[in-house]
């Protein structure tokens, strides 16, 4: 949803679908991130249009996809563990999702993760099988990472 032309197409649908009479109390914005797409305000922008439908807005399936594509990394290139810089930049990265969320926090009725543990993820398994990757806020032993931290400091600001 936070691609203009596929925000287009789902603000027409539940427009057609108002005006038919039919109730729409929410919509859900899949969060499948990766490390560098959306922006942060791509992602402001889909909540903002969403809401203006007087619907409210929920964040589903989040995770964020840290095994981008890159010119001779492979497909697997931290098998043997997310290194250091990496791993802050996720922690980067989810705070400055949850500064949006919680700019938004009048229009956001819930935020849900797709998956609890890094080994736990489907990430592991799409779009190669048997992948290593780090897309939530626990590691593979249900370990809080850095990314649960600034997830909670965002949040207790």
């Amino acid at each position: 949803m936070e691609s203009p032309a596929k925000r287009a197409g789902a603000i027409a649908l539940i427009k057609k679908l108002q005006s038919a009479g039919v109730p729409i109390a929410a919509v859900g914005m899949q969060g499948h991130y990766i490390m560098n797409w959306p922006s942060r305000q791509q992602v402001g922008q889909a909540i903002d249009e969403f809401s203006q439908l007087d619907i409210k807005v929920m964040i589903t399936e989040l995770d964020v996809d840290v095994l981008q594509p890159s010119a001779g990394a492979g497909p697997n290139p931290y098998i043997y563990g997310l290194p250091d810089s990496v791993q802050q930049a996720l922690a980067v990265r989810y705070a400055d999702l949850f500064n949006e969320f919680l700019q938004h926090r009048g229009q956001i009725t819930r935020v849900t993760f797709w998956g609890v543990t890094d080994a736990d993820s489907w990430l592991n398994y799409f779009p190669i099988s048997g992948r290593v990757n780090y897309p939530l806020l626990f590691d593979r032993q249900c370990r809080p990472k850095a990314a649960f931290d600034a997830v909670v400091s965002v949040a207790r600001r």
